[in-house]
């Protein structure tokens, strides 16, 4: 019989559902599931040759002695030849139960190893309560016989503290498992309640009041209006006279460029981009400094745009760059730069000097953002009162009175992390705090600069996803903590440093 039929056979005959007596399955629960074991029996361990002889594997300097060996292969011996109703006689059928045997015993010494390097400890009162309570084996009429327990352990070959020591491994690995089923169970809570905040869906709208939203409110005549008057003119003097450099305008330089990276400190990296850019100079005395800029250069902000960096002022390029670019004639070619980008070749485009905006010219936007900062006062101001009190139609006529404008978010579920539309945070927790019975906030929502007042336009449920029925999702739950599982132990064994007699599993 081979591996693949022999295997097979297994599968065929656990998916057929064949009974199992109790014993089976209490000895399937302490030492390991046997599918697991199938999972895992094809991957190969490291293979040694220098344990002594009443070892049969290491792992990260654990020895597996040869007796839980013979003890493991004995049990899964029983289980299959209980199993298939005969006795295991193929000599490849004891290979294969010999591999299992010492696989199962690897990875479930990884899998303690790696609980208690978690902290994770099966305590004396666990395996006291499990000896006691849970094994049956050691009871007489429901009760638990010392007598009973050291006669059966002696007569399997065992003293109580070696058959301890393996129970309290078999512990810790059983509360790994759990772990990988808690996990996957608190998966499926948190689908069921997306689900549900899924199926709850609103739509708000909301307006926004800053001084750049209300500026575009102002009127001339408005800002005619205050200017009539020398207390605000001589405001608005003030303004300009105290705020000058918001209306001087530096040099700035339109230019493009080709840069070859170089890697610094590595010699053979800047001789290549030398050499690079060299070519490069030898094709711009015949060719368009654009084209040859969007396919060569390596600054990967302005190949997109053929080399094209758009107007800049002094301080905002590196030194060296900075430097030629400003001294460059417009629609000249400057000579290679070396920066510690690379190196660099440019093009001046374009060049704008350094200018002042008179107060003729800017009286007039100065009057108008100082007539929206006091718009914005007076409206946030009376806005509040007015959603303080819930009256939800004045609201709407003060907003149109002062032509402001809702904006909609458009509908969206309670498993959004913000409010379409907008970004603020405290706008997004306002909107969920609405309902019909109070759809406006009782305050505006103050957001950097910004200040929002926000109402629910309407508010429904949708059928909500359907749910895997619980027994049915409690067993793929199972199926994949299993899979989990042993994805999980075989990572560990990848980083172990496993040995294993390789002329014990070998032996006929």
């Amino acid at each position: 019989m081979s591996q693949q039929t022999f295997i097979k056979q297994v599968k065929n005959t656990l998916a057929g559902g064949k009974a199992i007596n109790a014993k089976a399955v209490v000895a399937m629960l302490i030492f390991g599931m046997i599918i697991l074991t199938f999972v895992l029996s094809d991957y190969s361990t490291r293979k040694g040759g220098h344990l002594g002889m009443g070892a049969a594997a290491e792992v990260n300097g654990e020895i597996i002695t040869l007796k839980e060996f013979q003890e493991q292969e004995n049990r899964i011996s029983s289980y299959y030849a209980q199993f298939f109703g005969g006795k295991i006689d193929n000599d490849f059928q004891k290979k294969q139960i010999r591999s299992e045997a010492i696989n199962e015993l690897v990875n479930n010494s990884l899998a303690a190893q790696a609980a208690e390097g978690e902290k994770i400890f099966a305590t004396d009162a666990e395996l006291k309560k499990i000896i006691m309570e849970d094994l049956p084996y050691f009871k007489k009429d429901g009760v638990f016989q010392s007598d009973l327990y050291k006669g059966l352990l002696n007569a399997n070959k065992l003293t109580p503290s070696e058959f301890e020591k393996g129970l309290r491994s078999q512990a810790k690995t059983a509360r790994i498992r759990q772990l990988f089923e808690l996990g996957l169970s608190s998966n499926r809570l948190e689908k069921d309640l997306e689900n549900e905040l899924k199926s709850k869906k609103i739509n708000v709208a909301f307006v926004k009041l800053n001084v750049d939203e209300v500026k575009k409110t102002v009127t001339p005549s408005e800002v005619s209006a205050k200017m009539a008057d020398p207390a605000f003119a001589q405001k608005v003097q003030d303004y300009y006279n105290n705020t000058k450099g918001e209306f001087e305008t530096p040099e700035q330089v339109k230019a493009s460029h080709i840069l070859i990276r170089t890697t610094e400190g590595n010699a053979e990296s800047d001789g290549i981009a030398k050499a690079k850019m060299e070519n490069i100079v030898k094709r711009l005395a015949k060719e368009d400094f654009a084209k040859v800029a969007g396919q060569v250069s390596e600054d990967p902000g302005s190949k997109a745009k053929n080399g094209d960096l758009g107007y800049f002022s002094k301080g905002r390029m590196v030194k060296e760059f900075e430097e030629v670019a400003f001294t460059t004639p417009v629609g000249k070619v400057s000579a290679v730069i070396k920066t510690p980008f690379g190196y660099h070749i440019l093009k001046v485009m374009d060049k704008k000097p350094a200018q002042t905006t008179s107060f003729e010219a800017a009286k007039n936007g100065i009057a108008t953002k100082l007539v929206a900062e006091e718009k914005t006062l007076t409206i946030s101001k009376q806005l509040e009162e007015l959603a303080a009190a819930g009256n939800a139609q004045a609201v709407n006529e003060f907003v149109t009175k002062n032509n402001l404008k809702w904006t909609e978010s458009g509908y969206f579920d309670l498993t959004a992390e913000q409010l379409p539309g907008s970004q603020s945070p405290e706008l997004f927790n306002a909107s969920l705090g609405l309902s019909k019975a109070a759809p406006i906030s009782k305050a505006l929502i103050r957001e950097g600069d910004a200040q929002y007042l926000v109402k629910l336009v309407d508010a429904k449920s949708e059928a909500s996803t359907a749910i895997v029925g619980k027994d049915a999702a409690e067993t793929a739950e199972k199926q994949k903590s299993l899979g989990g599982y042993a994805k999980w132990v075989s990572v560990l064994r990848k980083d172990a440093k496993v040995t294993t007699n390789q002329a014990l599993l070998e032996a006929q």
